[in-house]
């Protein structure tokens, strides 16, 4: 039941369990922190003495993106009709701690700061270089994992905590509008979600050389959702979203010496009520809204290779369908999404590791919109760093750079696409005791 067990201790890819976030958690701080705290097992009474039952992980890092060709044009951005965004600043401070409570259960909590800035210009008129600022601490998001049969059921349940924001300036939403693109790969943002909250099973079987988990989850959505309602091509932020079911799959064996973990998922989303606010000559107005099921694939190997402590590559692919207003299919409103890359570190040392990675995304983006958050994207990156131990401490520092290609599936053909190039440094702190 070993490999059972392996399964077990890391729950299945959940918008909860850090799993996904492992296979990307070289393009932030905060994921990074999040790994190295989910990832440690729970310990058995005599292993506490060894290792610790407690771990704390606190992170900063700095990310800056510019934009090409006179800058990224946006509209109704900020107060301004049209817009061309020039950049983005963007620092964050996660922090997350975790417990370990008998052999069975483990407890975990995590927040973060961030502070971002965007500078753009008025696309008509060519003046003076503007800034807006978005900053403050984000939603607190307790989870608490535990064995509820050894080698067989594993309960997951996590609440979320109203301590983000869930009140933005025209200033601040445009500050939003640029953080939320998937496109770009920032990292999270101040903005809350509201009390929401979720909650999952796991069961383990073992079948010939396979370890599979299956699980299930059910979460409910607070009550602000701008960045759901942005990456949706939603035309308002005043989103009151259903709540997400979600069933999922993942397994686990050896091939060889090298590990091979495979996982499946879909999420299924209850109407969503999206209300537009009155203007001149119109009525405040209300749309049910449907998001279309997401599928996703994720393929994990790692490998064994001589003088390589670790040598992880993998790759997640995400089809997002149709959805529809009012029971009417919105047209170009379904994408697909693949991300993949590569992990490496080499021991420099008893105690130091040299670690470097690459990765690329390919987006169709969606066709609803002008704007950023449901734009296409090309790019590529690496990321560079180590990794310092002393005792119980690990300090990872790490500097990474990308670029890319935008491009708008709804723009005309003769829209030309947009480059941009990008940043980034931090450093993650994780102890154990």
């Amino acid at each position: 039941m070993g490999r059972v067990r392996d399964v077990l201790s890391v729950p299945i890819r959940h918008r909860w369990s850090g799993v996904y976030e492992r296979a990307t958690a070289a393009r932030t701080v905060h994921a990074v922190a999040a790994l190295a705290l989910a990832a440690a097992p729970v310990a058995s009474p005599a292993q506490e003495r060894l290792v610790g039952s407690r771990s704390v992980g606190l992170g900063a890092s700095f990310e800056e993106i510019r934009f090409g060709d006179g800058g990224l044009r946006q509209y109704n951005f900020a107060g301004v009709d049209s817009a061309r965004v020039r950049g983005v600043r963007q620092f964050s401070s996660p922090i997350s701690t975790a417990v370990s409570i008998g052999s069975s259960w483990r407890v975990d909590v995590t927040a973060l700061y961030a502070s971002a800035t965007v500078t753009y210009r008025h696309a008509g008129q060519g003046g003076a270089l503007r800034s807006s600022t978005l900053r403050g601490v984000s939603d607190a998001r307790v989870r608490a994992t535990g064995t509820l049969i050894p080698d067989l059921l594993v309960l997951t349940a996590g609440v979320n905590v109203p301590t983000g924001r869930t009140s933005l300036s025209n200033s601040e939403f445009g500050v939003l509008r640029i953080l939320a693109s998937p496109s770009l790969g920032l990292g999270s943002t101040p903005v809350g979600a509201g009390a929401s909250g979720t909650m999952g099973l796991v069961v383990a079987r073992r079948l010939g050389p396979w370890a599979v988990a299956m699980g299930g989850s059910y979460e409910h959505r607070g009550q602000y959702q701008p960045v759901a309602a942005l990456v949706a091509g939603a035309p308002s932020a005043d989103f009151q979203p259903g709540g997400v079911m979600r069933a999922s799959v993942t397994g686990d064996r050896l091939v060889g010496q090298h590990q091979l973990t495979v996982a499946l998922a879909t999420d299924v989303f209850a109407s969503d009520e999206l209300r537009t606010a009155a203007v001149t000559g119109a009525a405040a107005g209300r749309t049910l809204v449907r998001l279309g099921p997401v599928y996703s694939g994720d393929v994990q190997v790692l490998f064994a290779v001589p003088r390589f402590r670790q040598f992880l590559t993998y790759a997640s692919y995400r089809w997002r369908a149709p959805f529809s207003r009012d029971g009417k299919q919105v047209t170009q409103s379904s994408g697909q999404y693949l991300d993949a890359g590569v992990r490496a570190s080499v021991a420099a040392g008893p105690q130091r590791d040299v670690v470097f990675g690459a990765d690329a995304r390919v987006h169709s983006g969606l066709g609803v919109d002008e704007g950023l958050p449901t734009s296409g994207v090309a790019s590529g990156g690496v990321s560079a760093g180590l990794e310092l131990r002393r005792g119980l401490l690990s300090v990872q520092p790490y500097v990474r750079a990308q670029s890319g290609v935008l491009r708008q599936r709804g723009a005309a053909p003769g829209t030309p696409s947009q480059a941009f190039g990008g940043f980034g440094s931090g450093v993650v702190a994780v102890t154990r005791f």
